[in-house]
């Protein structure tokens, strides 16, 4: 979901974001799942592969990922993110967090 062929991919995001996501961003802004699927193509500027990434299990239908994005140009910008992804027969995000820091 970090490369834009995918991300502004509408049929993706779309199959992908459960019926209930929402996302707080760095800047504490929430944002609905409506908001998301309608966000314009931009650059994507985070260096891959995710620092840090986690993937952990909470039960067996759950999964909480984690990871740190750090801007490939911008002196500023790193986060560190987190995830809530549901099983309901395909994995969907249903929760991301962005909080702002400087490593």
């Amino acid at each position: 979901m970090w490369r834009a062929d995918t991300r502004f991919d509408m049929r993706f995001m779309d199959a992908v974001l459960a019926a209930e996501f929402i996302e707080v961003g760095r800047s504490g802004r929430t944002y609905t799942r409506d908001e998301i699927l309608a966000l314009q193509s931009t650059e994507i500027d985070v260096d891959l592969p995710l620092t840090g990434f986690t993937a952990v299990a909470i039960c067996e239908d759950v999964a909480l990922v984690r990871y740190t994005s750090v801007p490939t140009k911008a002196s500023r910008g790193e986060a560190h993110r987190t995830s809530v992804w549901v099983n309901d027969g395909r994995w969907r995000l249903r929760f991301h967090q962005a909080t702002s820091t400087d490593i």
